[in-house]
């Protein structure tokens, strides 16, 4: 466990603007919490759930073969985790690594947040509300080592740099821990206020309206897709859940597996 201050990010009245405003939707989004700033890993526990294809508890301690760093680029993956207790469900592959997409921009801009200047904390924010590539390129090859840096401060087992953000790895398993990790800390967190504020339509054209984020009780949520559309993954927190999931398919097929595999269980979780 290891303990931080929230890092200013402010570049000139525009940042002042945004994280004002954004602290406040955040805040009505999530309640107030007087939860401690320590960014340690939250607990992860068992928690017993009906039988459902493709979902199954997962043990309290990561079992060495699993948390073997694997590339599985194919295989479908997801992960739901409870704020309330820290129990957590997820798919028999939620943590072998695969292609991070854009969930990768979540780690560089902790980093950026934590270590760049103002004007580069402001286009972190950017880079995640509108998943902007050339943001993350730019920033990228500025702090190349943000993202094993981060896995390895957030204990991320499956989660690698490269030597582009865009082909490094991660799993539905390191995400979903990530960012409860940041709801715990803070609730207002600008990486978390960007997810809620998210637009519509990213920098790129492509619509972020897809997979988790139409999971019930959704607030804020990061997407990611493949140049070739091949691959879409997101992650998603509620009020009382983080989820994510990842397929090799489209973003309906995205979406779908999610409804299937996490819908109920986020349900439950917002009631």
């Amino acid at each position: 466990m290891f303990t931080t201050s929230r890092p200013a990010v402010t570049a000139g009245l525009s940042l002042v603007v945004i994280c004002a405003l954004c602290a406040a939707a955040l805040t009505w989004f999530l309640g107030r919490s007087d939860a401690p700033r320590s960014l340690g890993s939250p607990a992860t526990t068992t928690v017993t759930v009906a039988a459902r294809p493709g979902v199954i508890p997962q043990p309290e301690r990561p079992d060495p073969s699993v948390v073997e760093f694997k590339k599985n680029a194919t295989g479908s993956q997801a992960t739901l985790l409870r704020l309330d207790d820290g129990s957590h469900v997820g798919t028999a592959t939620e943590r072998f690594a695969r292609p991070a997409l854009s969930l990768a921009k979540l780690y560089v801009a902790y980093y950026v947040f934590e270590h760049g200047t103002e004007d580069e904390q402001y286009d972190a924010v950017m880079m995640i509300s509108s998943s902007d590539d050339e943001e993350a390129t730019r920033l990228y090859e500025k702090y190349p080592e943000s993202i094993d840096r981060v896995a390895d401060e957030f204990n991320l087992y499956s989660t690698r740099g490269s030597e582009e953000w865009g082909t490094s790895v991660t799993s539905t398993y390191d995400v979903t821990r990530f960012i409860a990790a940041l709801i715990k800390a803070d609730k207002t967190h600008p990486i978390l206020v960007a997810m809620a504020l998210s637009g519509p339509v990213a920098a790129d054209g492509y619509g972020q309206d897809f997979g988790t984020a139409k999971l019930p009780g959704a607030q804020g949520t990061k997407w990611g897709w493949s140049n070739d559309l091949s691959l879409h993954s997101s992650v998603t927190f509620g009020e009382n859940y983080v989820a994510a999931a990842a397929v090799t398919g489209s973003a309906d097929d995205l979406t779908a597996f999610a409804e299937v595999q996490l819908g109920k269980l986020a349900e439950q979780a917002s009631s």
